[in-house]
């Protein structure tokens, strides 16, 4: 009887660990993924070059827009891990985007001024 048991508590606990451990693998391959939505919100809105204060980036819900150029369209974008982020843009040649989100006040991009405050 003390088999059965040990049998059946086993088994639950072997398909309990699986469930588990398929749910993580779920959601981290989701973060990952690339999104064709809106860029987040708390991405969105005009940060201004550190080293010149004349000179800025907007980032709009599906574009991006540096002081002086024309709008990149944000065909798609993803999470990369760390803060990171990777936009994909209309016309780039297989190039991306790569911003670094330090906090509400604070963002670095991969453009000519980096470092970009608000």
């Amino acid at each position: 009887m003390n088999i059965k048991k040990t049998a059946i508590v086993l088994l639950a606990s072997t398909s309990l660990g699986i469930s588990i451990g398929s749910t993580i693998n779920q959601n981290t391959a989701q973060a990952f993924s690339w999104h064709s939505s809106a860029i987040p919100t708390k991405l969105q809105g005009y940060w201004y070059a550190t080293a010149n204060h004349h000179q800025g980036v907007g980032i709009y819900r599906h574009y991006i827009r540096y002081s002086g150029e024309k709008a990149a369209h944000i065909t798609k974008w993803r999470y990369a891990g760390n803060h990171f982020y990777k936009f994909h843009y209309t016309h780039s040649g297989g190039f991306t985007i790569l911003l670094h989100y330090f906090g509400p006040h604070k963002i670095t991009m991969d453009s000519f001024w980096h470092s970009y405050f608000r």
